[in-house]
């Protein structure tokens, strides 16, 4: 069914051909298409399925669409749905709603959900505790293959949620994992613990939670214990979980390299007045700084007024040492992300960088330089080419400097990206060309 044909019934009022074929379609079809509904329609479409099919279609939702609906339908009518998620998907739902509606509905939860609730909101927000989940398994290090896989039968735990097997001591002490694979070709007398792996391999509950994800991806598990600081076993960060740090991860990053400060709500429902928030202070910072640049022209005046010719290379100039500075800069924050550099790789890198950028600056000075004897000479022939090799160098280590520089003093490289790059790139631009011209056409 298309969104038309849902609006043809519902302006019908044809409620039982709508709830109907609502609940025949496939849950993803579905889900696509609430996605498209406003508000009201959505309530109405929502209301129309049936509670296991409202149950289903609500757990593959979007935190943000989820949110959005609790808050349009109300505390009591959706604590069914609150109830059915996993733990660590319920605290980051609660995280996307007012206060006030999220006190109400912990209120309204079971005894059970709302202490595991309760415990994930606990822990430090961006925390590997606040992504953990209840949901796994743990069995005794004493325990038999064949006990562990007879508990799997009776477990009421999804299958997804199986592939990992949890080993733990009598005090809850995490001894290390076993695959699932791995325990049903075991012999059935064996002890997990001696069948248990990568006892050192696990998160504390406070740690980072891209470290979670970092593990996982390295090592290719289906899940991560999670432990306190005595080392017991209290929840598991998920493949799936991990898709999700990632993700946020990956947004906030080109958000800062916009520059946006972070925002979380999607464009499609962020007011005006939010965006224009989150997106005037960097653009004014930007303004200031490149206000720089015109103190730089309007201090070589006189020499721009001796050649005005100066002028037409100037946009080309700028513009080739900030793009030199955002491509050292986004290969460098990517390689201080992933580790694959440290800070005291700087030296080395730069030395690199400064061969690689005089390469590349003396291929565009010959470019600039014959368009500049077409248009003003071999004089300007000579300014031009010898400003483009220096502000391809140094736009290059601007880039590559910056986001080291960063690092060092605590902050995301990722802030340092394109926009400020170009900007500081564009103020040494403005002055070497015009100290360079200003030296040149004065000896001529």
């Amino acid at each position: 069914m298309d969104l038309q044909v849902l609006r043809e019934m519902v302006e019908a009022k044809q409620w039982g051909a709508l709830r109907e074929e609502l609940n025949r379609m496939d849950r993803y079809e579905l889900v696509g298409l609430l996605k498209e509904l406003k508000d009201p329609e959505l309530v109405l479409a929502f209301r129309l399925l049936q509670k296991d099919r409202a149950i289903e279609v609500f757990e593959s939702l979007d935190v943000d669409d989820q949110a959005a609906l609790v808050r349009m339908m109300g505390a009591p009518e959706t604590v069914t749905y609150i109830e059915a998620l996993d733990p660590d998907d319920r605290a980051r739902l609660f995280e996307e709603l007012p206060a006030k509606v999220t006190k109400r509905l912990i209120n309204n939860l079971s005894p059970e959900s709302r202490e595991s609730v309760n415990l994930i909101l606990g822990y430090p927000e961006d925390s590997a505790g606040r992504y953990m989940t209840s949901r796994y398994i743990a069995v005794r290090n004493t325990s038999t293959v064949r006990e562990v896989l007879m508990s799997l039968h009776v477990s009421p735990l999804r299958p997804d949620e199986m592939y990992v097997i949890f080993v733990i001591d009598r005090q809850r002490v995490y001894r290390g994992y076993v695959g699932l694979g791995s325990l049903i070709k075991a012999d059935p007398d064996e002890k997990v613990g001696v069948l248990a792996q990568d006892e050192d391999l696990f998160v504390f509950t406070t740690d980072p939670r891209t470290r979670a994800a970092d593990i996982i991806m390295e090592r290719d598990l289906p899940a991560l214990a999670v432990v306190d600081r005595e080392k017991r076993l209290v929840g598991s960060v998920t493949f799936d979980d991990v898709l999700d740090v990632v993700e946020e991860e990956v947004t906030e990053d080109f958000q800062k390299m916009a520059p946006i400060i972070g925002m979380r709500e999607k464009i499609r429902d962020a007011s005006i007045s939010l965006l224009y928030q989150k997106r005037m202070p960097w653009l004014l910072l930007l303004v200031l700084i490149n206000l720089f640049s015109g103190a730089g022209i309007a201090y070589f005046e006189e020499t721009i007024q001796a050649k005005i010719a100066l002028v037409m290379f100037l946009p080309l100039l700028i513009d080739s040492a900030g793009n030199a500075g955002s491509q050292s800069s986004t290969l460098i924050i990517r390689s201080l992300a992933t580790e694959d550099v440290k800070l005291k790789d700087w030296f080395e890198l730069v030395v690199k960088e400064c061969g690689v950028a005089f390469a590349l600056g003396v291929t565009l000075a010959i470019a600039v330089g014959m368009l500049g004897i077409v248009r003003g000479g071999l004089d300007l022939a000579m300014v031009v080419a010898i400003s483009m090799l220096l502000v391809v160098l140094a736009g290059a280590i601007i880039g590559l400097s910056l986001p080291f520089l960063m690092t060092r003093l605590g902050m995301d490289p990722a802030t340092g990206s394109a926009p400020l790059v170009t900007s500081i790139a564009d103020i040494m631009g403005v002055l070497i060309y015009f100290s360079i011209a200003t030296a040149v056409l004065s000896h001529g």
